[in-house]
């Protein structure tokens, strides 16, 4: 079973699809690509980071196409430079190194879905001080320190992505906290510690299970809300 089979079983109620960085597009990918309708300006970006910025676009152009069956090929950036999906649709977009993914599900099945690529240990150990709260998991028996921030932080990323969109307010690392981590079952439960809205929060809704895949580069985190 290759990466992106692997990835796609940790999406229940959304349809995901990813490129692999390092392999050129086929020619299917790279018609949408040419057809991708998009702002100007990011045509002053660096090369590294359009060519991320479109790949992007793919990957959610051909996500979409799988939850509805119809095409996008225009994304929209809002002001808080998040993307601007169809009003029918909830969706996501990450990257890291290597890959580039996004998913999309109706927003009739989900509220929020936030999904976040990371290279695995690549968060270093001087910054688990913003990164980690008294609440978060200390240690696993499977990762390194690294890896275990690494995770931590791929969690609260993908808390932040499925969230954000309802809530409309910015929230930070300190306002969660991983208190489970089942690497064999490829489960994570993240806490939020503060209320953000009338609905996430200490006293409404508060507790959420996401899901997990770790190979020796990747680690991708999913949270269907």
């Amino acid at each position: 079973m290759n990466s992106t089979e692997t990835w796609s079983k940790l999406f229940s109620k959304s349809s995901f699809f990813a490129i692999n960085k390092e392999e050129d597009l086929d020619s299917h990918l790279a018609k949408i690509q040419s057809q991708i309708i998009y702002d100007k300006k990011v045509d002053g970006f660096h090369p590294n980071r359009k060519d991320e910025f479109l790949l992007g676009r793919v990957c959610a152009s051909k996500a979409f196409e799988l939850c509805t069956g119809d095409e996008l090929l225009s994304l929209p950036v809002n002001a808080d430079r998040s993307p601007q999906w169809p009003s029918d649709v909830v969706g996501t977009i990450s990257h890291n190194q290597y890959w580039v993914g996004a998913a999309v599900a109706k927003s009739s099945d989900l509220v929020g879905l936030g999904m976040d690529f990371e290279v695995m240990g690549r968060t270093r150990l001087e910054l688990a001080k913003q990164i980690r709260t008294g609440e978060d998991i200390k240690q696993h028996s499977k990762l390194s320190d690294e890896e275990l921030l690494t995770v931590i932080f791929s969690c609260k990323e993908s808390l932040y992505k499925a969230l954000y969109p309802s809530v409309q307010k910015f929230f930070g690392f300190e306002d969660a906290a991983v208190v489970e981590l089942d690497l064999d079952n490829g489960m994570f439960t993240i806490n939020l510690l503060t209320q953000l809205s009338l609905k996430f929060g200490i006293n409404s809704h508060q507790s959420f299970i996401g899901r997990i895949a770790l190979d020796n580069r990747n680690c991708l985190t999913v949270l269907e809300v």
